[in-house]
Order: structure tokens, then sequence, then C-alpha cells
């Protein structure tokens, strides 16, 4: 699995979500089992090489310091536990289903260029994580 990966089980963004609907590595950085529930169980999510993952559970770090130094921001954090589906898809049917979901958002000058940055990628990774 290579990050970050993007949730391809939306049907709608709602636009004060979109950082949820990224992954940048295997933590979640809260224990709030309703945040989980929310952007994570039953989701499925499509890693840079075009692989398709479900988050299973979250684990907790084995690290007894990290429960002593739980008040420091990003100490306190569970692995999100992953499972392959065995599914994957090609660059075109995730380039697809990313336009259809920003073109859905409010049109300003970042949705416009994320639009056309969309239609330029070349790969996985460049649709999920942007061109540089």
């Amino acid at each position: 699995m290579n990050f970050p990966l993007i949730n391809i089980s939306a049907e709608k963004w709602d636009s004060e979500d979109l950082i949820e609907y990224i992954i940048f590595d295997e933590f979640i950085y809260s224990d709030d089992e309703s945040i989980f529930n929310k952007y994570y169980r039953n989701q499925h999510f499509i890693d840079c090489d075009g692989y398709i993952f479900i988050p299973l559970e979250k684990a907790e770090l084995k690290e007894k310091w990290r429960s002593w130094l739980r008040f420091i921001p990003n100490i306190w954090k569970r692995e999100i536990i992953f499972q392959p589906t065995g599914k994957s898809w090609k660059v075109e049917k995730l380039r697809n289903y990313l336009l259809s979901r920003v073109s859905e958002l409010k049109k300003d000058k970042y949705t416009e260029k994320w639009i056309a940055d969309l239609k330029t990628a070349k790969n996985h990774y460049e649709l999920i994580n942007g061109q540089e």
C-alpha cells in the first residue's frame, strides 16, 4: 500500500470534510470512535498504485510512553489496519471519479485549478497527491 490514499466511497463530497477524504499515513490521530465510524469504517480507499483497501479497525500502538504523553498533539494516535479488497481502478476510472466529486464543489479558483490538474495527471499518484 502506497500513501496517500483517497476515499472512493463518497457519492458526494462535503467541502467541510475534504481533509477527511485523504489519508496521508497509516495513523488516525483521534481515539474518538465516532470519527473512525464516520470517515473510515466500511469505506473504500484507493492508494497511489490504484489498489483498493478497506479500513477494518484501529490498533493501539504498543509504546507505553505514548499514554503518558498523550496530551501532546500527534503523540496519541492509533494505527489503521487495512484489508486489501483485491480490486483496483485504472487511472481513467479514478480521474473520472475525482472530476465528478470536485465538479460538485463550489466553483472558485482552487476547484478550477484542481480540475485542470486532474485532467493532466499522468498516474494515480498525481491524481491523489497533485502534480509537483
